[in-house]
């Protein structure tokens, strides 16, 4: 599934694209979990009775960890790509470090900033890697990702914080001033795109029509990772591999 021309843009430019590796039935599956966590959430916000809370899940960017609220999900974070992925770039031992079922809907998914996901958290070691999978058609129509190539060697830019507002969803947002070098990453159903924790990306709003565009991203690093501020360990710590076998 990586081959060795993947591996090499990885290092150059910060990313690649993998082939459709996921089966129909497998992203189906995500798909009616990643609606129902987004359905839950809403039908949750209507029963406060509150309509700006109601918007707000409607409008929600993400659900984290949901490997802790879906055993599909659980499951679906050792799948082969996932797990090669993490030899080729983390080592023979890696945790999930983070998961999120990310869901824009048309009309009403909005940007999310430039930034880099080690610009949120610096931990150490610093790099690690981010999945962003395609459970559905992901373009430049309904909210697809873009990346900034070979930024991820310019180490963790600084960040400053974006107030969420009707185009945004608020935030950090990366201090950088060019980014003409940006290039979109549209994707079939089943391709990931696979990025360094220092390359820099953003996603657009969605703007179609009845598009319901489904990114769900798990993050892998090495076991034991800590925050660089606290000196304390981070992230989901869910073991995923160790000595090169899928942990079950």
């Amino acid at each position: 599934m990586i081959n060795e021309k993947d591996k090499a843009q990885f290092q150059e430019l910060g990313y690649f694209v993998t082939d459709v590796v996921i089966e129909p039935d497998q992203l189906q599956f995500m798909a009616d979990e990643m609606d129902r966590l987004y359905r839950e959430g809403v039908e949750e916000a209507k029963a406060t009775g509150d309509s700006k809370a109601v918007l707000a899940a409607e409008g929600r960017r993400s659900y984290g960890q949901v490997h802790n609220r879906s055993q599909i999900a659980a499951e679906f974070v050792r799948s082969e790509i996932y797990l090669e992925a993490c030899r080729a770039f983390i080592g023979p031992n890696a945790d999930l470090y983070w998961n999120q079922a990310a869901t824009k809907p048309p009309q009403l998914g909005k940007t999310f900033s430039w930034h880099q996901d080690s610009g949120y958290t610096e931990t150490v070691p610093l790099a690690y890697i981010t999945c962003w999978t395609a459970i559905s058609d992901s373009n430049l129509e309904n909210g697809g990702i873009w990346v900034l190539p070979r930024s991820h060697k310019w180490g963790v830019l600084e960040h400053e914080n974006e107030e969420p507002n009707q185009q945004v969803y608020g935030g950090l947002r990366a201090k950088c001033s060019d980014y003409s070098g940006a290039v979109p990453v549209e994707m079939k159903a089943g391709q990931v795109a696979i990025f360094s924790s220092l390359t820099l990306h953003m996603s657009g709003p969605n703007t179609s029509c009845n598009s319901i565009r489904r990114g769900y991203v798990p993050q892998y690093h090495v076991p034991g990772v800590i925050l660089k501020k606290t000196g304390k360990p981070v992230g989901d710590q869910f073991p995923v591999l160790r000595n090169g076998l899928r942990v079950n």
